[in-house]
């Protein structure tokens, strides 16, 4: 299974991406992902933002598993739990920091 995390936004608008396989993921990590597959019904959550939040991040979540391709997008105030956790994971070893 493949990932790729895009976040853009933030104070300076830039953008960062990072691809990873999941092979290079705790265990634990990977069943958070296919748990996701799994429960995901909408691959956009609602986008309400707080007022005043203009400079947030989004994050876009591209899974490719067995090549059926699961789409993400969130922000960073309504990230699900098991999304926040992998991301701080990828954040914390890969280049999207």
């Amino acid at each position: 299974m493949k990932i790729k995390v895009e976040r853009s936004g933030g104070i300076a608008g830039l953008s960062a991406t990072t691809e990873l396989d999941t092979k290079d993921l705790p265990s634990a990590l990977v069943n958070s992902v296919k748990k996701i597959i799994e429960q995901r019904k909408s691959s956009k959550l609602p986008n309400a933002l707080p007022r005043g939040a203009a400079d947030h991040y989004s994050y876009r979540f591209s899974i490719l598993d067995e090549g059926n391709k699961t789409i993400l997008e969130c922000n960073q105030y309504n990230i699900q739990n098991e999304l926040k956790t992998l991301l701080k994971y990828i954040e914390k070893n890969s280049s999207l920091k």
